[in-house]
């Protein structure tokens, strides 16, 4: 059962007309007593699973007949406050079943009468059933896209993200960097600790890179102990920076697992992005760099060039 809240906002605001207020209920009776309109909403919505058109298909319908200036909707895991700045708004939490698919927000310059409210409560039930099939999609490729153990992207995510900023960098002719990192010694380390050691030390390392990233870096699990980061608008010298930050960062941060200390040393190949540089050629360069780091004495940055 959907609960309605009601918050007014203090601040100005226009004066209802009696020509406003005529036209909107009338606009609302002919919806309230013709079910055919609110089945054509709900098929409306079932048309998406993606998140962002669903809610923007519900404004589009909504908005004319309320005289709306604006929908929010944030899901149940954010705690946001919605932007109103001196309107009006009516706020619904939404339960489908016991599970919360967050809040949905309307607002508006001029207040929301008792009817307007009623109406608001009856369209709202058209969106439950979409909304929760949206959420359970975004979830299902949330999942299919990150590494369940340290949450980051997976392969599969990889793969089509850096086909992506390739392309993006190639019509742009910005730079593009990639890192190739691996555990040095990581099979003597499941060995003397146990794999579930082993998962502790890889959720380590996946804080620490973390840590001296930026947000728009994208990282990767490409598998087993081995990572790759993707740099979009980074020249050869920031990506050497980084990488190197992120190895002395390891080395001198000590992993605590079960209340055992060990500290943890990684290798790390550095490609750049070339005009003829296919997905293939350009990962390539990246590992082959990172093999030559591991074949040369580990803790260290290589860089390919060719």
């Amino acid at each position: 059962m959907v609960i309605p809240t009601l918050s007014i906002v203090k601040g100005s605001y226009s004066v209802d007309t009696d020509a406003q207020n005529k036209q909107v209920n009338k606009t609302i009776d002919s919806l309230n007593a013709d079910k055919q309109a609110l089945l054509e909403l709900s098929n409306k919505l079932h048309s998406t699973l993606d998140l962002n058109t669903l809610i923007t298909l519900f404004k589009l319908d909504v908005s004319p007949i309320l005289n709306l200036d604006d929908v929010y909707y944030q899901a149940s895991d954010h705690n946001e406050a919605f932007d109103v700045k001196g309107r009006h708004m009516v706020s619904y939490q939404l339960v489908l079943q016991k599970k919360d698919l967050g809040e949905i927000a309307l607002i508006r310059r001029t207040r929301f009468s008792n009817k307007e409210q009623k109406f608001i409560e009856k369209i709202l039930v058209a969106l439950l059933s979409p909304l929760n099939n949206a959420l359970d999609y975004q979830q299902a490729m949330s999942l299919a896209l990150h590494d369940p153990l340290t949450g980051i992207f997976n392969r599969f995510a990889m793969d089509s993200m850096v086909s992506r900023e390739i392309e993006l960098s190639h019509r742009n002719n910005t730079p593009l960097s990639m890192i190739a990192l691996d555990v040095d010694y990581f099979k003597k380390v499941n060995d003397t600790y146990g794999h579930a050691f082993g998962d502790c030390v890889l959720k380590h390392l996946t804080k620490c890179v973390k840590e001296c990233t930026r947000t728009s870096d994208a990282m990767f699990r490409y598998g087993g102990e081995e990572f790759n980061l993707l740099l979009n608008n980074t020249e050869l010298s920031g990506a050497q920076e980084l990488a190197e930050r992120i190895r002395k960062h390891i080395e001198e941060t000590p992993c605590t697992c079960d209340d055992q200390n060990i500290n943890i040393t990684v290798s790390l190949g550095i490609s750049i992005l070339n005009d003829n540089d296919t997905q293939a050629s350009f990962f390539k360069r990246a590992d082959d760099a990172l093999y030559q780091a591991k074949e040369t004495g580990r803790n260290k940055v290589i860089y390919q060039d060719s």
